[in-house]
């Protein structure tokens, strides 16, 4: 089994959009990927494009290449690659969080499990990748509900929504590098602020109805109650079914978006959309009558808005790489934890490696199986699997090949 994976740990964000794929293409590269090389599950997130396949590596660097329009060596220069083992480790590393931008994040469970699930609608995911993807995603349950790792959870949409309740609170100013949860004002204090001198805020998310926009808007609720959130939405979903309690949250067509920008302090995009959801010419008429700082954070890979709109005067423009420097307090807390929590992964990797190495001995010896049926040796086998560790489980199993053979 291997893996290509192009992701935050050194590739840029501009190199990493080049990669993403929408949802739509993501079922299309499966499919194409199935046909010519096999069985394969493909993982695209903000932060990371992984391929997971069984053999066929270099035609599988081709295929990437040619879908995504660029050259093989640019794969080469950015891509992180792994092998058996540690393709397995990696894959559960991921879908735990441990090797997320935000160590402990839990979004990456269920983009972990939406990708296997699929391939595996496709017809794409075979025996073995199924074992890989079941078992990672088990102990990436395991870690959620029973791991300090994610006790308090966090993830690029909550980080995201601090830093622009941050922005309105202070005027205008960044908190780049500092800890954004000691800077929020709670809704006590805002309660007890005399009403004349309440910093109310005007914050618009643009996709406020997808993944990740509903968790921001959902958490500047909560951490805000005094700021004014509008969404915007393609289709038109009410406020009250999508977002409960929060009485603050009003949602508006997509269409209006450049109106409510000149309204807004704080403008987020984290949508699915192959195009801009803002351009700077557009951007600058709509805004040149309201003269205020603005901080737009763009949450989309592929990125949602133009990046000439910094050129527009007083607006300010971050990526998700930004984000990257907001979580590093959060990584330090949590790196501890997680570093704790290798040798029991390694374990679990361990037994998926060995439930691997089973399932492709019954699929290429039943023969000799059935033989060890006969003398209880298959209660033997699978009392030693529980016993031994994957190196010395699958030389076992190699050994009762060639013992098969010699009967």
């Amino acid at each position: 089994m291997f893996c290509i994976s192009i992701n935050h740990k050194n590739t840029p964000a501009d190199v990493r959009e080049r990669f993403a794929f929408t949802t739509k293409g993501q079922r299309q590269f499966t499919e194409r990927l199935k046909a010519e090389v096999g069985g394969c599950v493909v993982l695209s997130t903000c932060n990371r494009m992984e391929i997971y396949f069984i053999d066929k590596y270099e035609q599988v660097e081709k295929l990437l290449a040619n879908d995504r329009e660029v050259p093989v060596s640019l794969i080469r220069r950015y891509s992180m690659n792994y092998e058996g083992f540690q393709c397995v480790l990696h894959l559960c590393r991921v879908a735990c969080g441990m090797d997320s931008m935000v160590l402990g994040e839990v979004e990456i469970i269920h983009q972990v499990k939406s990708a296997y699930l699929v391939a595996k609608e496709l017809g794409a995911c075979d025996g073995e990748l199924n074992i890989a993807f079941q078992g990672a995603l088990a102990a990436a349950k395991a870690v959620a509900t029973e791991s300090d790792a994610t006790r308090l959870p966090i993830s690029v949409g909550t980080l995201s929504a601090r830093e622009a309740v941050n922005f309105t609170r202070n005027g205008g100013i960044e908190n780049t590098c500092r800890d954004v949860r000691s800077d929020v004002v709670s809704s006590s204090q805002v309660e007890s602020e005399d009403a004349e001198k309440a910093n109310t805020g005007h914050i618009l998310v643009v996709g406020a109805t997808g993944k990740i926009g509903s968790i921001v808007v959902k958490d500047i609720a909560d951490l805000a109650p005094d700021i004014e959130i509008t969404g915007t939405s393609r289709s038109h979903h009410s406020a009250d079914s999508i977002f409960g309690r929060h009485q603050q949250i009003r949602i508006e067509d997509y269409s209006r978006r450049y109106e409510l920008a000149a309204w807004a302090d704080v403008i987020i995009s984290a949508t699915a959309s192959p195009h801009y959801t803002f351009v700077r010419d557009e951007l600058a008429e709509a805004v040149k009558m309201h003269h205020k700082r603005r901080l737009f954070l763009d949450l989309a890979m592929p990125k949602d808005i133009d990046p000439s709109v910094s050129e527009v005067d007083g607006c300010v423009l971050r990526d998700i790489d930004y984000i990257r420097t907001l979580s590093r307090e959060n990584n330090e807390s949590r790196a501890k934890t997680i570093t704790e929590m290798e040798p029991w992964l390694i374990s679990q990797v361990d037994e998926i490696m060995k439930n691997i190495a089973f399932s492709r001995f019954n699929r290429e010896h039943g023969d000799v199986m059935a033989k060890l049926k006969t003398i209880d040796g298959a209660k033997m086998v699978y009392k030693l699997k529980g016993q031994l560790e994957y190196e010395a489980f699958e030389k076992m199993l190699d050994s009762i090949v060639t013992a098969g053979c010699e009967n």
